[in-house]
């Protein structure tokens, strides 16, 4: 048989032409830290809650640090396990990082890398350094490499001593002298804010909905892996809560709901939660916590948009907040886990999603027509008062404001009818999310600040004439016909808001 020979260009495959974000080498770093965690735990090296995953940022130094307090690698395992790529004794269904690829992934975005660890009951420190910028430089040169020549001439191992360390068990990965290019590596808010929603980390504690999802999960016999993770010295959680901002105004979330998926022989694939809110229009990108995000083992699989084509429209992810945890074993994450391999159980788990999602989107749809509605009667009151407050600059004005009032107060009434007949519907099947939503919205309307929101033309209510004495007191009857006449010409030409404008300051000017 040949010798097949793999040129260097395959580690740029894993490398640099690996990952769309510089960020996911975070979210790589980490997965392995909770697979050496989970190990750990499970050898009785630690306990629950003893977990630690430490990452520092030093943007003056240019310098990422990521460590984990999980089994380490032993001394006599520490060379064959770096230098393997693509080859790991993970089980490819179970534990998060699985092909032996992910440790490659910040080679891309530094100067160099530098592993180091340590197994318990050892007082060896390993480390490996690889020249990163010195592997890339490989790539696009004349002369041809194979992989494992470049891999010979970028990596050095080292070890020290200490007998300090005996009952130690880490391992760290340093990323030196982040590339120019790269800068948002180095942006701990922009990290943090990243980790929030990928990494495998607790709600924030004052999402007061947390509870109910802990115990829909424990209902299930299922357990939401969680690890501490920090950044700079502060946890990470995620930072889901109630309030948000729409591109119609302020939402809140006042419940939530919950939604198991199972296959065709009953076997629970999956389950997820959305917050139930009046669902007034897509949530704002700047909302980081937007969305129905995908989860397996807890981690965030792709982004905001990954499961976007399952609804009818692709704008209907951006009306929810929530998560789908993904339990079936066969769901297997790709190389660059921004989706799932494609199988059978693939198709299965996007058949029950989009059947789910199509009752969703007839929730926002509803909730639009109801807010809608309700918006219709808040319109028509702040029309009937104005209107008892407003000066009339003619009885052609009166006449046309009169007009238009009559025509609001027709589409109140269509809306009032429509309200009542939702309303009535949505008492009938209280437990559905539509029912829920629509009774929200009907029941618990917003304020409506009258003060604010109605432009008043005089002090105190006046009658509805255009001749008033009292209007013009400094001008005879012959000016007031001829400022009048100016005002209706006005109103023809203009609209309403110029119109009052105008008017305000042309009675303030003539009154001085």
């Amino acid at each position: 048989m040949a010798n097949y020979t793999f040129g260097a260009n395959i580690l740029e495959n894993l490398t640099t032409g690996m990952y769309k974000s510089s960020q996911i080498i975070f979210r790589e770093y980490i997965q392995n830290a909770c697979d050496a965690i989970d190990k750990a735990i499970s050898l009785g090296i630690l306990k629950n809650n003893e977990d630690r995953i430490e990452i520092w940022i030093d943007a003056e130094k240019r310098l990422i640090s990521i460590e984990d307090n999980g089994t380490g690698i032993s001394e006599n395992e520490f060379e064959t396990t770096l230098q393997s790529i693509a080859q790991s004794d993970k089980q490819i269904d179970s534990e998060k990082g699985f092909r032996g690829i992910g440790r490659l992934c910040g080679l891309a975005y530094c100067r160099e890398i530098v592993f180091s660890t340590t197994a318990k009951d050892e007082n060896i420190i390993s480390i490996m350094r690889i020249d990163a910028k010195k592997l890339r430089s490989r790539f696009y040169g004349k002369i041809k490499y194979t992989a494992q020549e470049v891999l010979n001439d970028v990596i050095t191992v080292e070890k020290s001593s200490s007998d300090k360390i005996k009952d130690e068990h880490w391992f760290r990965v340093e990323m030196i002298d982040i590339n120019p290019e790269n800068e948002v590596l180095l942006n701990e808010l922009e990290i943090k804010n990243y980790l929030s929603f990928v990494a495998p980390v607790e709600y924030r504690n004052y999402f007061s909905f947390a509870s109910k999802i802990y115990e829909h999960a424990t209902a299930l016999n299922f357990k939401i892996d969680e690890y501490k993770v920090y950044l700079n010295g502060g946890q990470i959680v995620k930072k889901y809560k109630t309030d948000f901002k729409t591109s119609k105004g302020h939402d809140e979330i006042f419940d939530i709901s919950f939604h198991d998926l199972y296959d065709k022989d009953n076997n629970l694939i999956a389950w997820l939660w959305i917050g139930l809110s009046k669902f007034k229009g897509v949530i704002e990108p700047d909302s980081i916590m937007r969305s129905i995000r995908l989860r397996k083992g807890n981690i965030q699989i792709g982004d905001e948009d990954t499961l976007q084509n399952l609804f009818r429209e692709e704008r209907g992810i951006h009306f929810f907040i929530g998560e789908v945890f993904v339990i079936d074993r066969n769901l297997i994450p790709n190389s660059q886990r921004d989706y799932f391999i494609e199988n059978i159980e693939l198709k299965n788990f996007e058949d029950a999603l989009s059947t789910y999602f199509d009752e969703l989107h007839k929730v926002y749809y509803r909730a639009s027509e109801i807010n809608s509605a309700v918006k219709s009667i808040s319109s028509c009151e702040l029309a009937e008062e104005k209107f008892k407050n407003q000066v009339f600059v003619s009885k052609n004005h009166k006449a046309t404001e009169e007009e238009k009032l009559v025509a609001i107060r027709e589409k109140a009434d269509i809306s009032s009818r429509k309200i009542e007949r939702r309303h009535r519907e949505a008492l009938e099947t209280p437990t559905s999310i539509l029912s829920q939503v629509t009774v929200r919205i009907i029941e618990k309307p917003d304020e409506v600040h009258k003060d604010t929101q109605i432009p008043l033309l005089v002090q105190e209510p006046r009658k509805h004439t255009a001749n008033t004495e009292n209007f013009f007191p400094n001008l005879n009857r012959k000016e007031r016909k001829l400022v009048y006449s100016i005002l209706d010409v006005i109103r023809e030409n203009t609209n309403a808001s110029t119109f009052e404008d105008l008017q305000r300051k042309i009675i303030e000017a003539v009154n001085k």
